[in-house]
């Protein structure tokens, strides 16, 4: 679960945009512009209604999916189900729902579920504590969700400034675009256009800033509990190294100071510079849970 800085519409719209994947979220999964193809068939299957939403059928989009068939299910008001069925059997399955939650914001929950062969486990990782092995798998996936927000951050700006009907606002001539297409129609016939906001006056929206935008502390990390619970065993570790670093300088030093023998000092100092050097790093980890920005180095997020 995460709630970002940009709408509920746009949320949506980019779940029935398959394609932007290849050009946005170069890097992540084998996506690559250069494995991009059209594409062949995008339609709606069945009827459109205000209760049961509507169903969409597309073809693949890249090298490695192009004999996929993937369903795509928007079930009023928020949720977005794909099954995704590849040609040698295997299956998919997408479960991502977007709860408006303030003019500008949305949360989005999501749940992945892939037919695949069972990975190799990790015995060293699977050490860890349950809570601290998912917050570092929360981790890993910052970097598909940074993408995200680097683009459709900006996408509410132009409406809102804009003025205009997304008819106007939006150039849509592909096949690709006929998800998006669909669920703007929906939204208008059946929903008002947009999300009507009870109690909460919509105002103009303030472009954000990096520090806002990549925020992680309060987009997951505090609704998150294993999240927290990580943090607070990173910060006891991370003491626990700092003070037991000082400990080992400060015998490494009285050891010189009585004249022993260089072999014998020598083991403080090495075992005090591995305690700083995991400090260290866990210091970065650390600081992953509460932003996208970099904790060193210029202030920017590196996207692909």
């Amino acid at each position: 679960m995460s709630e970002v800085p940009y709408s509920y519409t746009v949320s949506i719209e980019s779940s029935f945009d398959p394609s932007h994947a290849q050009f946005l979220h170069e890097g992540i999964s084998g996506f690559s512009p250069e494995r991009a193809i059209p594409i062949q068939c995008f339609k709606v299957f069945g009827e459109i209604s205000a209760e049961d939403g509507f169903t969409l059928k597309n073809s693949g989009y890249n090298v490695f999916n192009k004999d996929m068939d993937a369903t795509r299910k928007f079930s009023p008001p928020c949720s977005n189900t794909t099954i995704y069925e590849f040609y040698n059997g295997k299956s998919a399955l997408f479960l991502l729902y977007f709860v408006p939650t303030k003019p500008g914001y949305c949360k989005h929950i999501g749940r992945f579920i892939f037919d695949a062969a069972p990975q190799k486990r990790n015995l060293w990782f699977e050490l860890l504590p349950k809570y601290l092995q998912t917050g570092l798998k929360h981790l890993s996936s910052y970097k598909l969700s940074d993408q995200d927000i680097s683009m459709l951050d900006f996408r509410p700006i132009s409406e809102l400034t804009d003025n205009k009907t997304w008819q106007k606002s939006y150039f849509m001539p592909s096949l690709a675009d006929v998800g998006i297409v669909t669920f703007r129609k929906w939204l208008d016939e059946f929903a008002g256009g947009k999300p009507e906001w009870q109690g909460i006056k919509e105002t103009p929206f303030l472009e954000l800033n990096d520090e806002q935008l990549y925020d992680r502390w309060h987009r997951h990390t505090k609704h998150c509990p294993s999240c927290r619970q990580s943090l607070i065993l990173i910060d006891k570790i991370k003491d626990f190294c700092q003070n037991f670093t000082a400990v080992l300088a400060i015998l490494a030093l009285f050891l010189i100071a009585i004249n022993l023998s260089v072999k014998i000092i020598l083991l403080p100092v090495l075992l005090s510079i591995l305690s700083l050097i995991c400090s260290y790093k866990l210091d970065s980890i650390r600081q992953g849970f509460l932003t996208s920005i970099p904790k060193t180095g210029l202030p920017v997020v590196k996207l692909y």
